[in-house]
């Protein structure tokens, strides 16, 4: 159909993109425009079967995104931080400009943030009202009144969507809606001796510097994110969102794991210096992360901001179906953390 509006997906193989893209090509009347580095991965290749335009395009590289961007009545934008962490030449790019990994990767994120946004303004006349559509987080130095001068992954996010889009592109500001998203509820894969530490009795203690009865927000990433990006296409531009599945504190996260594994757990607010510990050798990703638990607790992982929710979307006449922790604690398979 000649008549259907194109949604470009920055990122479209990745957790956030992937079901964005999945999610959009359920409905007839959109052609997804899938973006990726690799076009012949695996993943690339399943959207395609799907019915996806599958495109190279590279967040490094403007000029790529601006060919991709071409028609777009819709761009769902997101940005990659921890990419750095897992690349050597950028551990020795890092080192040799004298900066730690987590400031060369906020580096990384800005500058591919910024290329987003530069190319999306070029595609301004031809997006929706609200067509705009980007992942991002609070601005923890600001939100958090400058206690978090370097919580990276948070602020190399915040310093372009909004600010720099605002302040540059105000035409393109104008069709842009901001969604927050809440922790992953894959997060324990990367920090198992934090979620789930095995204790000499055999409980498991659930182990951070936020305390437990602090509410933030869970999303399942790879199912709910679309759901999400695609009620908040159907909203007029220019509101916060929070994308998350349930907002209950770690203490109650821990306590659905116990009931549905049957096995007996506890919680436990402890130092900064020991969630570094607990997050494994590399210190650099530790003190990131803990830097995260630490602003969740105070001023929160919302920064304070008054975000719209699942909830009100649904308030609002908006399908917007999202997986709880409890369900989601539900469906996994915890023989590996058990073992």
């Amino acid at each position: 159909m000649a008549d259907k509006k194109i949604v470009c997906v920055i990122g479209a193989t990745g957790n956030q993109g992937g079901s964005v893209a999945r999610r959009f090509l359920q409905d007839p009347r959109f052609t997804v425009r899938a973006l990726t580095r690799d076009t012949t991965s695996a993943k690339a290749q399943a959207l395609k079967e799907l019915g996806a335009e599958v495109v190279a395009a590279e967040l490094d590289d403007v000029a790529t995104l601006e060919v991709a961007f071409q028609g777009a009545n819709i761009i769902f934008s997101v940005t990659q931080y921890w990419e750095p962490f897992f690349r050597p030449d950028c551990r020795a790019k890092a080192a040799e400009l004298g900066i730690s990994c987590r400031r060369y990767a906020y580096d990384v994120e800005y500058q591919q943030g910024r290329n987003i946004a530069d190319a999306a303004a070029t595609a301004v006349s031809t997006l929706d009202d609200n067509g705009f559509l980007v992942s991002t987080l609070s601005h923890a130095n600001k939100s958090g009144g400058g206690a978090f001068t370097e919580l990276y992954h948070f602020d190399a996010k915040a310093d372009v969507f909004p600010t720099y889009a605002a302040e540059k592109y105000p035409a393109l500001a104008a069709k842009m809606s901001c969604i927050h998203t809440g922790y992953f509820m894959t997060s324990y894969q990367i920090l198992p001796g934090s979620y789930f530490n095995k204790q000499p009795d055999g409980s498991y203690q659930m182990r951070f510097v936020t305390a437990e009865d602090r509410p933030v927000p869970h999303l399942d990433v790879t199912s709910d994110t679309g759901n999400f990006v695609y009620a908040v296409s159907q909203m007029p531009p220019g509101k916060n969102y929070m994308a998350a599945g349930s907002t209950v504190g770690f203490g109650e996260y821990i306590k659905l794991w116990g009931k549905a594994t049957g096995v007996p757990v506890s919680y436990k607010q402890i130092t900064f210096e020991e969630q570094v510990a607990d997050s494994g050798d590399d210190e650099d990703l530790g003190v990131e992360v803990t830097q995260m638990f630490a602003y969740s607790d105070s001023p929160g992982y919302d920064g304070g901001m008054d975000l719209v929710t699942a909830e009100d979307l649904r308030k609002a006449g908006i399908d917007c179906p999202m997986t709880t922790l409890e369900e989601w604690i539900s469906k996994q398979d915890w023989s590996g953390i058990l073992a």
